[in-house]
């Protein structure tokens, strides 16, 4: 069961590997949410005016686009991945216990 890590200086929770691949897996309807909130960024993105006067700005802007688009993408990478390690018809999880789901995306 799931644990907060009362090491961590931020709130981050000890998972088992198994929960760690469950947690990873989203709806159908949670990836056509995320992906809508994706296509929302990159379509923001191309509407970006450069004005020289505000360089850095829009710079700024650009740069936070990004870093959602890739975040967004990375849930969903991180979900195929653990999907692909998941068998529905059986019901398990295919992971061995000294090894943590592959989830090494970057």
């Amino acid at each position: 069961m799931a644990q907060l890590n009362p090491s961590s200086l931020f709130q981050s929770w000890i998972l088992s590997p198994k929960e760690l691949l469950q947690g990873s897996i989203l709806t159908q309807l949670q990836k056509q949410c995320i992906q809508n909130q994706i296509s929302a960024a990159a379509a923001e993105k191309t509407l970006l005016k450069y004005d020289p006067d505000s360089a850095l700005k829009f710079l700024q802007r650009e740069a936070e686009l990004q870093g959602q688009i890739g975040a967004l993408q990375y849930l969903i990478t991180l979900s195929e991945e653990a999907e692909k390690q998941f068998d529905p018809g059986l019901s398990q999880i295919h992971i061995t216990p000294d090894q943590p789901p592959q989830t090494n995306l970057f």
